[in-house]
């Protein structure tokens, strides 16, 4: 009987410590991306009632899959040509008058939205 008490222990133990990692990527990531498929899948079966609705997901899963596949596929169709790739870059030395970067105009618009709403 103590055999057996030991058995069960290691394979508790054993069970135990697979599923630490398994449990760390669900709780995280992996998480975030279940939720979502619950969503579409609820949001499908709302929408097509729960007859239709599982043929209609696999419809769009395939359809999906497919997509993504095709993009998988294809990579960089002009490097498959043979033909070869060639990239203009333009050195900027320094910033010239009336240059502007997306940070500045993000709070250029911020500014301006604050002066606004002060104004009301």
């Amino acid at each position: 009987m103590e055999a057996l008490a030991w058995l069960l222990w290691a394979i508790t133990s054993g069970l135990g410590f697979a599923w630490s990692p398994l449990w760390f990527l669900i709780s995280g990531w992996v998480s975030t991306l279940l939720q979502i498929v619950v969503l579409i899948i609820v949001i499908f079966y709302l929408r097509h009632g729960w007859r239709r609705a599982p043929s209609e997901i696999w419809r769009a899963v395939r359809a999906f899959a497919g997509y993504v596949w095709g993009g998988l596929r294809v990579g960089n169709a002009s490097l498959h040509a043979g033909m070869q790739a060639h990239e203009v870059v333009r050195v900027v030395s320094a910033k010239e008058f009336g240059d502007i970067n997306l940070s500045t105009l993000f709070s250029l618009a911020m500014m301006t939205g604050v002066i606004l709403l002060a104004g009301l």
